[in-house]
């Protein structure tokens, strides 16, 4: 039979990736988030020129006070 003190627990699972496998993932990461920034730059641009342009209504100036005399 078999001792249950004699069961060896499975080594840990390290990895390990080089520095290139890193740095590539990153620039991966950056450019997909740079392309999705340049479609909703260009897609909130379209929306603002396809508005009607507003009028700017021209603001009253307050009547001066008097001065009581």
């Amino acid at each position: 039979m078999a001792n249950k003190n004699d069961v060896k627990a499975p080594p840990k699972v390290t990895v390990r990736r080089s520095a290139e496998e890193t740095s590539a993932a990153a620039l991966g990461i950056i450019n997909a988030e740079l392309i999705a920034r340049n479609k909703k730059t260009a897609m909130l641009k379209a929306l603002r020129l396809a508005q009607e342009p507003t009028v700017a209504i021209p603001v009253k100036k307050a009547a001066a006070k008097k001065k009581k005399a």
